[in-house]
């Protein structure tokens, strides 16, 4: 059967113990596609790929693939970007672990998207930065995530008419993540109307989410934004993705299930 090479960068998703000394490596590279590879022997302390196949490092790698198989051979593998400094924070290693799960669940083998690896790698750049607030990288880049998809939230206008929609009282405003986000009170009405589940965003958070959308995961903002107002931010953009995903990540389950940071304080209508 014919074999062809590659060379490409790569990071790597997910590694999987393969017999004694091997691993199965799932990679996304820089020509955005998600690919499988048997490193063998990558566990014995003299093997070529001994301290290289790491988490949230960019590599340069080059593997072999046989036609009509799904699973490649590496055959070279060097460091071509160490971040070391998501190893030396437990903030920062979540935040990594987060994002590398979250571009595994998207990254598909029949279609590459590199827009994904560039988003992924530019997450691990600003957790490598000491500078960054962990967690306002990992909004932005779960931002960046769901824009690239096609499910970026509305955030500044009603997702279904594109018009004004106005905060309610308390400054609340209507949001429902089926129905794609921010809403005026006649389309969260609809919503309502039609099974699907609508509640109430504090406007501050939207307009933070709005604002961090604009930035690159690499160079979030550095001005003064508050914890509590990114941990909201992360609360919204982690349980949209959790409703459109369909599932709920290793990574997201304990900060998932805690209640709710955007619901409404107890004797406060939400419309």
């Amino acid at each position: 059967m014919p074999v062809s090479i590659h060379r490409d960068h790569a990071l790597v998703l997910k590694r999987t113990p393969f017999g004694e000394s091997s691993l199965v490596i799932q990679l996304i590279t820089a020509s955005g596609a998600r690919v499988h590879v048997l490193a063998r022997g990558a566990y014995r302390p003299r093997s070529r790929f001994y301290c290289v196949l790491d988490l949230f490092d960019t590599l340069e790698l080059e593997w072999s693939e046989r036609s009509g198989s799904s699973l490649g051979l590496l055959r070279k593998g060097a460091l071509a970007r160490r971040r070391s400094e998501l190893t030396r924070d437990l903030d920062r290693y979540r935040a990594g672990l987060t994002a590398l799960e979250l571009c595994r669940a998207a990254a598909r083998q029949e279609q590459s998207d590199r827009n994904l690896y560039l988003a992924t790698e530019a997450a691990l750049e600003g957790l490598q930065d000491p500078s960054n607030a962990p967690h306002a990288v990992l909004v932005v880049f779960q931002l960046a995530f769901l824009h690239n998809l096609g499910l970026a939230p509305a955030l500044e206008a009603c997702a279904q008419c594109a018009g004004p929609a106005p905060a309610l009282d308390e400054e609340r405003v209507p949001f429902s993540a089926g129905a794609g986000g921010r809403l005026c009170a006649s389309h969260a009405q609809e919503a309502r109307a039609s099974g699907q589940r609508v509640g109430t965003i504090p406007e501050s958070v939207l307009e933070c989410a709005a604002r961090l959308a604009q930035f690159s995961p690499s160079s979030p903002p550095s001005d003064s934004i508050s914890d509590d107002l990114i941990e909201r931010v992360r609360d919204l953009t982690a349980r949209f993705i959790d409703y459109h995903l369909e599932t709920r990540l290793d990574s997201q389950r304990t900060f998932l299930e805690t209640a709710n940071r955007n619901a409404p304080e107890r004797g406060v209508p939400t419309t």
